[in-house]
């Protein structure tokens, strides 16, 4: 990873033991420069790529990955973090939710990406160098502008058992109520685990909002991971939650407005009405019914829906 970074160095310039730096990385081909910070620590370890800011709405994580950048001593770091925040800094700008103002494409749902692809799919590609120096991959997300949502972490079932109990286990530590499998192949979390990169993509804050306890929490969660990895000093607090065997998303088949009719962390059962969509007059479109008996993760809040936004998610347990 090192030398990935200090090709976005000045000429000459070098990364030091106990040392942070700051700087953009330039996106081949593109306009795109993301910040980033390096922390290079005083001892050998593990080296962590932690990304905010892939969605550019998801404020709370965006604003902790700035926070732990300036909170982070070197010289209490075992090995080396680089942190990038954010990631997609033209969506943050344009506030923009889901969707990319060059392209119109989900950088989340873009990864590996493309050397030579659409600005989005080059953003991917870019960070999936990174993933691939890293020795495990934090990607921190949250309620986009129209999202509310229970904390929870999803992990990777593609990278084979070892990289997946991995990533499980450093998911579980973060102290969010729901651990969540996944075998989403076009997923930053999904990119990283087949290289063979342990990691998880977090979720935490509500409808494009933030304030300081909502990055207090999470920057809390995140030192305890890193506690975990042996990255940062400390025995990390060991916490009880709920693994999930797969998370169902429901998408609108249909524009118009979204009527729900479930609640955050509500428990459904198979077939019961999630909600509806309904014309401008009022008239019923689309009925969705859930798909399995589940604890609802995430709601779409706004009124406006597009064909294919995603509307709810149901989490399910193993059986």
């Amino acid at each position: 990873m090192i030398e990935l970074i200090q090709s976005h160095f000045a000429p000459g310039s070098t990364s030091l033991a106990s040392s942070k730096t700051r700087g953009f990385i330039s996106v081949p081909g593109t306009p795109v420069e993301m910040p980033f910070t390096f922390i290079h620590g005083a001892s050998p370890g593990k080296a962590i790529l932690l990304t905010g800011g892939v969605h550019g709405g998801e404020y709370p994580c965006i604003e902790t990955a700035i926070q732990l950048a300036n909170d982070l001593d070197p010289a209490t770091v075992s090995g080396m973090i680089l942190i990038i925040h954010p990631v997609n800094p033209a969506a943050f700008l344009a506030r923009m939710q889901y969707y990319g103002p060059y392209d119109g494409k989900n950088l989340n749902r873009v990864f590996p990406g493309k050397a030579t692809g659409t600005v989005s799919e080059r953003i991917a590609y870019q960070v999936n160098q990174f993933q691939q120096a890293a020795d495990f991959f934090l990607d921190l997300h949250g309620g986009d502008i129209h999202e509310a949502l229970v904390p929870f972490v999803i992990y990777s079932n593609l990278g084979g058992p070892e990289v997946a109990e991995q990533s499980r286990l450093a998911s579980a530590l973060l102290g969010f109520p729901y651990v969540v499998g996944s075998v989403s192949d076009n997923g930053s979390i999904g990119a990283a685990a087949t290289v063979g990169t342990p990691g998880f993509l977090a979720e935490l804050g509500q409808c494009g909002r933030w304030n300081q306890g909502e990055v207090d929490q999470y920057k809390t969660a995140v030192v305890n991971v890193l506690r975990g990895l042996a990255v940062l000093p400390g025995e990390p607090v060991q916490y009880e939650v709920e693994f999930l065997e797969k998370m169902l998303v429901t998408t609108a088949t249909a524009d118009g407005c979204w009527y729900p009719s479930v609640a955050l962390d509500e428990v459904v059962k198979k077939g019961q009405k999630l909600g509806e969509i309904r014309d401008f007059f009022g008239t019923v479109k689309a009925e969705y019914l859930s798909d399995s008996d589940g604890i609802v993760l995430y709601l779409v809040t706004s009124l406006a829906i597009l064909t294919q936004d995603p509307l709810c998610a149901i989490g399910v347990s193993a059986k």
